[in-house]
């Protein structure tokens, strides 16, 4: 009994040769087995038997039995493909590490002056993939000003406020007390809230180093605008001025 076309087909894909295909299968079907007995059973040719043995052998897929003549045993088919997929799963993190390390050292090696680390975004969907990529990036602090013109974005963020609860992030969200009370409530089970009716632009800053500034509407047809910065100067800023309207009069608990 052989496999199926799209069977042999799948397993080539793994890594196995037609010999290697057929070699298997005769040791699934017949147990323990020389080399001749697989040779005779599989029709592989005695003199490239061995070859294929040892290579199913050295993937893991069959067990030797040292003697004379070596005795060669199938794996379980699921013991196999688990080695397999275990041994595929290394390999691809060495090879990424490998790439990632070679790359890194190829980008920094532009040197800080080259790197772009403010951007002006216009839009709302541009807006948002970068305050998604910020949120999804910050590891310890998350500040976020929420003015009631940019009350809309609230809805956006609150899946991804609760995944950094989740990572234990220290989530701090200034907001408007126009802010419905089923959103306010939504958002303080999320994190640490205060409300202040008067508040000047909005914006997000991440671990002391990443920014997003929302200014509102600009002058190309009434888009919004924002400014995402990694510059470590304007992200201390942002910090400190929130932390003012966090701490002033005017600010209040929900």
């Amino acid at each position: 009994m052989s496999v199926g076309e799209r069977a042999e087909t799948a397993l080539e894909a793994l890594g196995l040769t037609g010999s290697e295909v057929k070699a298997y299968v005769a040791l699934l079907r017949g147990g323990t087995m020389t080399a001749s007995d697989v040779s005779r059973e599989a029709r592989i040719p005695y003199s490239k038997v061995y070859d294929a043995l040892e290579s199913l052998h050295g993937k893991g897929w069959v067990e030797e039995q040292k003697g004379r003549p070596i005795r060669y045993t199938a794996r379980p088919p699921d013991t196999a493909l688990e080695e397999l997929r275990s041994r595929k799963e290394t390999e691809r993190k060495e090879r990424e590490s490998l790439a990632l390390e070679e790359l890194m050292r190829i980008y920094d090696s532009r040197g800080e002056q080259e790197k772009p680390d403010i951007w002006i975004m216009r839009g709302t969907n541009e807006i948002l993939s970068r305050v998604k990529n910020l949120l999804l990036n910050c590891r310890t602090e998350l500040l976020v000003a929420l003015p009631v013109q940019l009350l809309p974005f609230t809805d956006r963020i609150e899946p991804l406020l609760a995944a950094l609860k989740e990572k234990g992030v220290k989530t701090m969200v200034l907001t408007s007390p126009e802010l419905p009370p089923e959103a306010l409530g939504k958002l303080a089970r999320l994190a640490e809230v205060r409300t202040r009716k008067t508040m000047y632009g909005g914006g997000l800053v991440s671990d002391s180093r990443e920014v997003v500034l929302l200014l509102g509407g600009g002058d190309q047809g009434g888009l919004p605008l924002a400014i995402w910065a990694s510059h470590h100067g304007l992200a201390s800023f942002a910090k400190d001025y929130f932390e003012f309207l966090w701490s002033s009069s005017g600010t209040a608990k929900p």
